[in-house]
């Protein structure tokens, strides 16, 4: 079975992001963007890749998933007044 790029963000950013403060958080959603755009640049650029290389499509697709995913972290804890994210009361 595939997962998708959106299951497997939304499961490593509930690993990374158990305990994170609002501030660590934010940073999150900053890197998450800043790989995003990286990943963006690599898929638009000329050159091969090596034969153990992740396919530059599918690491795309998965940080605009997880840069979406941090988005979605940071405005439910503002949203819901939470000092630190927790991920079993993210439902």
């Amino acid at each position: 079975m595939m997962w998708s790029a959106e299951v497997v963000a939304r499961a490593t950013v509930r690993r990374q992001g158990e305990g994170l403060d609002r501030e660590r958080v934010a940073a999150k959603v900053v890197e998450a963007e800043r790989r995003e755009r990286e990943t963006q640049q690599q898929l638009r650029s000329p050159g091969g890749r090596g034969p153990y290389d992740v396919d530059p499509e599918e690491l795309a697709d998965q940080w605009v998933a997880r840069h979406a995913e941090w988005r979605r972290v940071a405005a439910l804890m503002s949203e819901q007044g939470w000092t630190v994210y927790a991920p079993e009361q993210d439902v």
